[in-house]
């Protein structure tokens, strides 16, 4: 008999059998046991996940000689039909090469007909997303109001390129990528079952590479059975993926943590006589980061992962805001890895990049407020100016009670009525004292636009700037000296006018205010040395609109 290979011949050919996919299998196998069948099936997700398989073992399920089940027997001609790919009322479509309108009209005429020798006539059309508008027009009534015996089952990689009007009419699925334990675990089986001796770090290796798809993981086993002439060997494994083990991660990582420059140069000559996938070594060592992070904030989730003690070491050795830097840095290096003059001298300036700027992220997790929380990334320069601009840099105006503001003593006087010689009965802070009010709405904005001017025999003079004038209304007087009785007497009387004034009301004063802080805050960017260095190795600009003070 000719040798099958493992992804056909492991191939689900029932639920139980499906893996990763529990979400998916138990809401088809309580439809199909209660009789809540849809007539339109809509699986989703990336490649070898298992969309087809699903669907094969719903038309089974679905035409099984025993009834409809989610237990198909797998011996009736149906079921063994279905397996073998010659059932009769089984029609698989690949839209992605049928996705002309006529093309399908032709295929859906023969929805009217009865099954020949199943219970439903099921449709399986498989990279739905690449039909055509027009051929997507010509199965909606179909779709929406099939005959009862035609079932519909469609699968896509790509379901945001479906039509609204195809997505609502279909009971939709999406199925989730592999997990590599989940994997290990699957190709573990699968190798006990055949026989062949294996390593676990070798189907380590193989459970990252097939990137979550089943199908893929099985392919690259296959290939490393042939590799290792019916072995699976870890250096074996290694050596036909392009990959490493994590040794020379941590190694890389420890010449990072000690700034040792020559030594992580050697590592890196050392990888490129192995011949190595510097493509891959890239993406392991961001996934590498990625589980330190893990620990750093968490400190738990790894009891059972590979090489731990050195994932809680490197935990300990580089700072938050190293392992982020050093992440980012890796997933652009490996972006920018095709315009290198070769792999090898892009993945170089890759690490030295990382070399370059491990000191910069170490002082910015020094300043007070970053190493507490663990969190911010070096790269975020606003988070330096929030650590290190507070509200004690910039000047304030005291919050004092509104009685004791406007009989405040002669060093606290308003400065602008000093300056004009304007009579001050008594003197005190006009803009702590409208602050103590707390007026809301528009009769707040107008008190804290005025500009006192003086306040003697029952009349307090105000002086407001002419940009404000629509603030003079009568209504929003009122309310002001509504505000201002109890603090000025009974009798008081208000005259706001409209003219030339010299910055000294709240809103001016807070204005400053704001000023002050914004450029506090735009100063410890511009002189913080992370900064620096980025400006002057990168010729990286501050983009002064994006920086905020922390108490804005």
């Amino acid at each position: 008999m000719a040798h099958q290979v493992l992804a056909r011949k492991w191939r689900p050919r029932n639920f139980a059998d499906v893996v990763g996919q529990d979400h998916v299998v138990r809401a088809l196998a309580n439809a199909l046991d209660t009789g809540r069948i849809h007539h339109a099936y809509l699986f989703t997700g990336t490649r070898g996940v298992g969309k087809t398989t699903l669907a094969r073992i719903l038309a089974k399920a679905l035409n099984c000689e025993t009834g409809v089940t989610s237990k198909p027997c797998g011996v009736c001609k149906a079921c063994t039909d279905i397996d073998a790919g010659r059932f009769v009322d089984l029609l698989e479509v690949d839209a992605a090469t049928n996705t002309k309108v006529d093309e399908m009209r032709e295929l859906l005429e023969t929805a009217q007909y009865a099954p020949v020798s199943g219970r439903y006539k099921v449709y399986i059309i498989d990279e739905v997303h690449m039909l055509s508008k027009s051929a997507f027009n010509a199965m909606l009534k179909t779709l929406e109001e099939p005959p009862g015996h035609v079932e519909f089952i469609l699968a896509t990689t790509d379901p945001q390129k479906l039509p609204i009007t195809v997505l609502s009419r279909c009971l939709q699925f999406n199925l989730k990528n592999l997990p590599p334990p989940l994997i290990v675990g699957h190709l573990s089986n699968i190798l006990a079952a055949e026989n062949i001796p294996f390593e676990t770090p070798a189907l380590e290796l193989l459970g990252r590479a097939a990137e979550g798809s089943a199908r893929d993981s099985l392919s690259l086993l296959d290939q490393a059975i042939a590799y290792g002439a019916g072995e699976v060997k870890t250096d074996q494994v290694a050596a036909m993926l392009g990959a490493l083990d994590q040794s020379y991660l941590f190694s890389m990582l420890d010449c990072l943590a000690e700034r040792d420059a020559r030594r992580l140069v050697g590592e890196i000559d050392l990888l490129g006589t192995r011949s190595v996938s510097f493509d891959i070594t890239l993406k392991d060592l961001a996934g590498l980061l990625a589980r330190i992070a893990l620990v750093q904030n968490i400190g738990e989730g790894l009891a059972d992962g590979p090489d731990v003690e050195n994932v809680n070491r490197l935990a300990k050795n580089l700072t938050a805001a190293q392992v982020q830097l050093f992440y980012q840095i890796a997933l652009l290096g490996r972006r920018d890895l095709s315009l290198a003059p070769d792999e090898q001298s892009g993945f170089t300036m890759t690490l030295l990049r990382m070399l370059a700027f491990a000191s910069g992220a170490k002082e910015a997790a020094a300043v007070p407020g970053n190493a507490a929380r663990g969190e911010e990334s070096s790269m975020a320069a606003a988070s330096l100016a929030k650590a290190t601009v507070s509200s004690a840099e910039a000047p304030s105006h005291s919050k004092l009670p509104a009685e004791k503001a406007i009989t405040g003593t002669a060093e606290t006087a308003n400065v602008s009525a000093r300056a004009k010689g304007d009579a001050v009965i008594p003197n005190g802070d006009w803009p702590a004292f409208v602050a103590g009010l707390n007026l809301s709405g528009l009769a707040g904005m107008l008190a804290k636009q005025c500009e006192f001017r003086s306040f003697a025999g029952g009349v307090l003079e105000l002086v407001l700037p002419g940009t404000q004038k629509h603030l003079a209304d009568k209504a929003y007087q009122e309310k002001f000296r509504s505000e201002l009785l109890p603090h000025l007497g009974d009798n008081l009387r208000l005259n706001i006018r409209v003219g030339d004034v010299s910055g000294a009301s709240l809103a001016a004063h807070e204005d400053r205010e704001r000023s002050q802080q914004q450029k506090a805050a735009e100063d410890a960017i511009e002189q913080d040395p992370f900064i620096r260095n980025l400006k002057q190795d990168f010729g990286a600009d501050v983009l002064r609109a994006s920086i905020r003070p922390v108490n804005s």
